[in-house]
């Protein structure tokens, strides 16, 4: 009996797939309270190591494989994470924009707690700016990016 093997998805897929993802969180509400009677609860908190508790959101489904959850450009606040999970960011250049208009880098304000891994042999599509971090220790750490023209992208993760 012969299997069929599967092809693997365009590497355009992840960044297609991220934007898809952030658009049905966003209709859903981020939660699946929007689908049932339930009423809607409050987001989950996370007590940092100063013992204050952080409001902090879940995170939308994962692009990649073996990763808790992903963020885009589109996202901001404060999202929520355990030790050991780790987190894909995709950050696009806006559509139709001039060559030289992608993000920089996305930076980590504390990798003790939260540390960029490699992204291995991932090519991100033209525009796209990709970033993976591993939480390492609980706390607090903020995802920074800018562009060229002085836009800035910040989340911050809470590691529990």
């Amino acid at each position: 009996m012969a299997t069929a093997r599967r092809t693997p998805p365009p590497r355009h897929f992840a960044a297609g797939l991220s934007a898809a993802l952030v658009a049905t969180a966003l209709l859903t509400g981020c939660t699946s309270a929007a689908a049932t009677s339930a009423p809607p609860s409050a987001p989950p908190t996370s007590s940092s190591p100063t013992g204050v508790a952080v409001r902090c959101h879940q995170l939308h489904p994962a692009t990649l494989p073996r990763s808790a959850g992903s963020l885009t450009q589109a996202d901001s606040g404060a999202f929520c994470l355990r030790i050991g999970q780790r987190v894909d960011v995709f950050l696009a250049a806006p559509e139709g924009a001039v060559q030289g208009m992608s993000w920089r880098a996305i930076g980590s304000s504390n990798p003790h707690v939260l540390a960029p891994v490699g992204t291995g042999v991932m090519t991100a599509p033209l525009g796209v700016t990709p970033g993976l971090f591993v939480a390492r220790s609980p706390g607090a750490s903020t995802l920074t990016s800018t562009r060229p023209d002085g836009t800035s992208w910040r989340v911050t993760l809470v590691v529990s």
